[in-house]
C-alpha cells in the first residue's frame, strides 16, 4: 500500500463521518432498513468507495427518497436514517440492518415493506454448503427471490412460481456469510411460512 493510498484509508477510517455512521447505526429502525435494502440498495451498491454521501439537508435527496419509497410515508427522522444507511454502504461497502434477533415465523411481517410488496429478512450467519428455501404465501402470484450477503454477493436470484413452491429454491455457499433474503413483488404479498434447510456441502 503506497503512502497516498494509506493516507486516504486512514482519513476515511477515522473521519467524523465514519465514526458517526458507527454510532448512529444503533438508531436505525427495521422499517427504514427494509425499505432501503429492498428498494434502494441495488441502485446504490455500485457507489461504495469511501466517497462522502449527500448532505442531510438536501431537499432534492428527500424528494428522491419519497419518490422511490413508493406509497410509504417517510418522516423527516426516517429520512435521516436513509442517509446513515447510504453512508454506511459507501464507507463500509456493506449492507446494514439494525441489531436484532434472526427471523422467526411469528415475526416475518416485521421485515416486510409497509406496502407488503417486498421483504428483507436477515438469515444470520450461514455456513458453507447447500441450502433449500421453501416459501409459502397467501397469494398465488409470482415474486422475485434473492439471497445476498451483506457484501452484495448474490447466491440466488430468480422468480418463484406459486405452483412449484413445495419444490423449494436451492442455493450454495462456498464460505460462511452473513446472509439476507430479499423478496420483491408487484402486488402485495404475505408470507405464511418460510423454511431454510441445510442439505450438505
Amino acid at each position: 500500500m503506497n503512502r497516498i493510498t494509506f493516507f486516504m484509508f486512514f482519513v476515511a477510517l477515522f473521519s467524523p463521518l465514519a465514526l458517526s455512521v458507527a454510532e448512529e447505526s444503533q438508531n436505525i429502525s427495521t422499517k427504514t432498513a427494509v425499505i432501503f435494502n429492498t428498494l434502494c440498495a441495488k441502485c446504490h451498491e455500485g457507489e461504495c468507495s469511501g466517497r462522502l454521501s449527500f448532505d442531510t439537508g438536501s431537499k432534492a435527496a428527500n424528494s428522491h427518497i419519497k419518490r422511490y419509497a413508493g406509497d410509504t410515508t417517510v418522516s423527516k427522522d426516517e429520512s435521516k436514517e436513509f442517509f446513515t444507511l447510504l453512508n454506511h454502504m459507501k464507507i463500509k461497502c456493506a449492507l446494514l440492518m439494525p441489531d436484532g434477533e434472526k427471523w422467526k415465523q411469528e415475526n416475518l411481517s416485521h421485515f416486510a415493506l409497509p406496502s407488503s410488496k417486498g421483504y428483507f429478512i436477515p438469515l444470520g450467519l450461514l455456513k458453507s454448503g447447500k441450502y433449500l428455501i421453501i416459501i409459502k404465501t397467501k397469494e398465488e402470484i409470482h415474486f422475485r427471490v434473492e439471497v445476498i450477503s451483506d457484501r452484495f454477493d448474490s447466491f440466488l436470484d430468480r422468480t418463484a412460481c406459486p405452483d412449484h413452491e413445495e419444490e423449494g429454491l436451492s442455493f450454495t455457499l462456498d464460505d460462511t456469510v452473513n446472509a439476507f433474503l430479499r423478496i420483491q413483488s408487484r402486488q402485495p404479498l404475505h408470507i405464511t411460512a418460510l423454511e431454510i434447510k441445510f442439505q450438505d456441502k
